[in-house]
């Protein structure tokens, strides 16, 4: 094997050329093509270059066909075996191109010197030429598919990672909106729950007997809490039913947010229709996160909330006191609430004007998406 190797052969190719040469030593001792020493020679020459038919394709093919000159009175009847073998090694593994064509060539012109030499008619020159071309001709087309399935390979497994990064990147954009929802439900409740276990400290502090209400409030806020978180792990879908941002919905989130202590006026106008879930269920969120950043940032301060649904949109304005020490800046909650509006196409804008901070959000509703 090693000494295979350092001669830059294959054992299969080797035994190949072994077993022509034995064949063809075995007739020109038996049935003489040449004189004696030129049959063997003439043998030798042309088949024990197939042992590199694959590692040296171009160089094989030239010293086979260098022997084809050699003058015989016959041929060895594996020759043809021999040449197309050779050959077709040279059209499959040959390069460069240039040289394929020239050693294609000399070996055709070999062909035609070596019949003309020998005792076969002179047509069978036409034989000679194209029992070495066709073979090249094969093997060539042969190589040009092996390519395409090679690069039809290749393309395969590009399209297969990219498959593999397209859905990494579907689980991190699921966890991030688990996240964005987890955000939502726990920012806006555990707010609350704050607000009112502040309210029921003050309460024990000065009259114990009033922090009952806003311990009942703390209770069923935690309870309320733990139901959303549950219902965001276990559905994981964009469809809330429940959280829809009819009149009834935002009403009960708004009197919810009084109950807290923000004082919270709610105006809507229109409803939304049945194939409105997906925009009904991001106001519902929308307005859900400009309570609990009211309430976060500027306590105690009044909140109004406007939604309007006409046939093509719905457009949501929440505005409050701006907060009186820092400026708003965009962190999780504002960056929330932006991602869903533009989610459905829609349009978010904040301003602060006159001292009161405003979110501005349009979402269509179908039919028009300007």
């Amino acid at each position: 094997m090693r000494l295979l190797a350092r001669l830059g052969t294959t054992p299969l190719d080797a035994g190949l050329a072994v077993a022509f040469a034995v064949a063809g030593l075995v007739q020109v001792v038996a049935v003489p093509i040449a004189d004696r020493g030129l049959g063997e020679l003439f043998v030798l020459g042309t088949t024990l270059p197939l042992a590199w038919r694959r590692t040296r394709p171009v160089e094989a093919a030239l010293v086979a066909s260098a022997f084809w000159l050699v003058p015989l009175d016959g041929f060895p009847v594996l020759g043809f075996v021999v040449v197309i073998l050779q050959f077709f090694s040279l059209g499959g593994y040959g390069e460069p191109t240039r040289a394929v064509a020239v050693t294609t060539v000399w070996a055709a012109a070999a062909s035609v010197v070596g019949t003309l030499l020998g005792p076969e008619a002179s047509v069978a020159a036409v034989g000679g030429v194209l029992v070495v071309v066709a073979p090249v001709l094969a093997g060539r087309l042969v190589r040009h598919l092996r390519r395409q399935n090679a690069e039809l390979t290749s393309l395969t497994e590009q399209l297969r990672e990219e498959r593999s990064r397209a859905e990494e990147a579907a689980v991190g954009a699921e966890r991030a909106r688990i996240a964005q929802e987890l955000h939502d439900v726990v920012g806006h409740e555990v707010t609350l729950i704050a607000i009112q276990a502040e309210a029921a400290t003050s309460a024990l502090a000065l009259s114990p007997e009033r922090a009952a209400q806003p311990v009942e409030a703390i209770r069923t806020t935690a309870h309320r809490t733990l139901a959303e978180i549950r219902a965001v792990l276990d559905v994981l879908s964009p469809v809330d039913t429940d959280g829809r941002a009819t009149e009834e919905g935002l009403a009960e989130l708004t009197e919810r947010a009084r109950a807290a202590g923000i004082a919270t006026t709610l105006t809507v106008s229109g409803s939304p229709l049945p194939d409105h879930d997906a925009a009904s269920l991001a106001v519902h969120r929308i307005v859900r996160e400009c309570l609990t950043n009211a309430g976060r940032h500027a306590p105690g301060r009044p909140v109004a909330v406007s939604v309007q649904w006409a046939p093509h949109a719905v457009v949501v304005d929440v505005t409050n006191a701006a907060p009186l020490d820092v400026p708003p800046t965009p962190g999780r909650g504002l960056t929330g609430i932006r991602h869903r509006a533009e989610l459905l196409g829609g349009s978010y804008a904040t301003a602060v004007v006159g001292g009161t901070f405003g979110v501005h959000v349009r979402i269509p509703t179908g039919g028009d998406h300007r």
